[in-house]
């Protein structure tokens, strides 16, 4: 068993979790500061009052729950007027609640009545900083436990930590966004993550780049009956589903590099106007080469995509239905040549509260098509429900990915890692369900959430002459991991959206002024009035 920063991780994790517990009693009570209580509700205490649902369309009449709660109470963390938690004049200094439910599922702090606040700084002039942090403490054992298996071990991370920032001038004209990924420093080895392949590792997660985002967006919050954004620097192309990093589930599935183009130097234009968003990109396509890689822009130009989605019942990146179609051309040099994929992806998604919590819920078909050689593909289902602290997910993934002469035998570091540049030598087809729980131990500034999951595999051969049984040992494949998940001052945030879909401006600016939506992102014309 690895014991590297395993001491650590499991001191802040339990620390945190206690902080969290003692600070749980004084936080469950809503803030009413600038708002009368609401009508005392025993089912859900220290909620905000239910809104009706939204009838306005009748298409899509009856698809809010009729008890709608405040996991979705779209007034949360927009600084208007009269809205209850917000600071009004007077307050020296404005805070900013992350509003419960916006992203998925796992956003719920304020379903038990806490105050959750995300960082955030008046820079002076109108400019202001806001800003979270993450880290996952987590242990992992793989099975089979035969000693023979390169799959025999355990091991223990600080994993997926890091830093996200925003800086945006008055009005949200220009949005800094970046993201300080800390893997590198933390599992610079990987993650045991089977199934998983990407950028030189094969079974492991890669540590992503120290910088994992650097965006400059200029924003226009009234073009032509919508908003309109240009973006650029270091970040996610427009195309696929929200990084694995916001979603339920701790381990990252099969499909990231197919579901995601992440990492690159890339210009983003997006426009969104009522439910409709429209994106595209220009981009590197070359991967990095490693955590540290900050010069993967050759090649620069080659590469594009587009993303559409369309929203129900509501806009913006708040609306509990999304459906979207993403696009891209990826030219990447391969041992001397460049190459180009075409990349397909379609989804849909929601996440809504009902009388009992909430539910996030997703499915993705996700297909590569090279210029030369067979692509590979991935149907993928995931879903969390909230029951007042109690999180529950599971998703179930069903994939082919590419297999490669790997760098050293059974037992040794090499035998999950591949030459980068290499091409693939044949595939395997996986099947995998991943089930877990979590449990919120929010309060104050640190949201604490204890977990375990489970994920079974079976392998089996796709092409190339792969036999799953000799590689690994078996055909079926267990891994067990627990740990706690850390957020500081705020949920998980929804990323690979930039400029007027940013999650984190969208959650500070406020759109009523913005032709072709009524009211805040994700709110309809009743709630922005009420």
């Amino acid at each position: 068993m690895r014991f590297e920063k395993f001491g650590a991780a499991l001191l802040t994790g339990a620390a945190a979790a206690a902080f969290a517990f003692s600070h749980a009693a004084a936080q469950v009570r809503p803030d009413t500061t600038h708002a009368p209580p609401p009508p005392a509700d025993t089912a859900h205490a220290g909620m905000h009052h239910p809104m009706p649902a939204d009838t306005s369309h009748g298409v899509h009449a009856g698809m809010h729950p009729s008890p709608a709660d405040a996991s979705t109470d779209p007034h949360a963390g927009h600084a208007m007027p009269g809205m209850p938690g917000m600071p009004m004049s007077g307050d020296t200094l404005p805070r900013a609640r992350q509003p419960a439910g916006l992203h998925d599922a796992m956003s719920g702090v304020r379903h038990a009545g806490m105050k959750h606040e995300m960082l955030m700084r008046e820079l002076g002039g109108g400019w202001r900083l806001l800003g979270m942090a993450q880290a996952f403490a987590m242990t992992t054992g793989a099975a089979p436990r035969d000693p023979g298996s390169p799959l025999h071990d355990t091991e223990s991370y600080l994993t997926q930590p890091a830093v996200m920032v925003n800086v945006q001038s008055p009005g949200a004209v220009v949005v800094l966004r970046s993201t300080l990924n800390l893997e590198a420093a933390t599992q610079p080895d990987g993650e045991i993550t089977l199934g998983g392949w990407g950028e030189g590792f094969i079974d492991r997660r890669h540590p992503h780049t120290f910088l994992h985002e650097a965006m400059l967006s200029l924003n226009a919050w009234n073009v032509g009956g919508g908003a309109l954004s240009v973006s650029a620097g270091k970040g996610f192309a427009a195309y696929g589903t929200d990084d694995p990093m916001s979603r339920p589930v701790a381990k990252y599935p099969t499909n990231h590099h197919l579901s995601q183009i992440l990492e690159r130097w890339t210009v983003n234009g997006a426009y969104t106007r009522g439910p409709w968003s429209a994106e595209a990109s220009v981009f590197s396509g070359q991967e990095p080469d490693g955590p540290w890689d900050l010069g993967n822009v050759e090649g620069f130009g080659q590469s594009y995509s587009a993303r559409v989605i369309r929203r129900f019942g509501g806009t913006g990146t708040m609306a509990p239905w999304e459906l979207g179609a993403s696009y891209g051309s990826v030219a990447e040099p391969h041992e001397g040549t460049t190459e180009r994929t075409a990349l397909y992806n379609a989804t849909i998604r929601h996440s809504g509260s009902y009388s009992f919590g909430g539910i996030y819920a997703m499915a993705e078909g996700s297909l590569s098509d090279p210029e030369h050689g067979s692509g590979f593909w991935s149907l993928l289902g995931e879903t969390q429900v909230r029951i007042g602290r109690h999180r529950p997910y599971v998703r179930l993934e069903l994939a082919t990915r590419p297999e490669y002469a790997r760098l050293g035998p059974a037992g040794t570091p090499g035998f999950f890692r591949y030459d980068h540049d290499g091409e693939a030598v044949g595939a395997t087809r996986w099947q995998i369900h991943s089930l877990g729980y979590e449990y919120d131990l929010s309060g104050g500034g640190v949201a604490t959430r204890p977990f375990v999951e489970v994920q079974h595999s079976r392998v089996s051969a796709e092409r190339g002459g792969i036999d799953p049984a000799a590689l690994f040992g078996s055909r079926t494949l267990w891994t067990v991991s627990a740990g706690f998940r850390l957020f500081f001052g705020g949920g998980p945030m929804r990323m690979g959206t930039y400029g007027v879909l940013d999650d984190m401006t969208l959650m500070h600016h406020p759109t009523d002024g913005m032709a072709g939506t009524t009211g805040m992102p994700g709110m309809t014309g009743t709630e922005a009035h009420r």
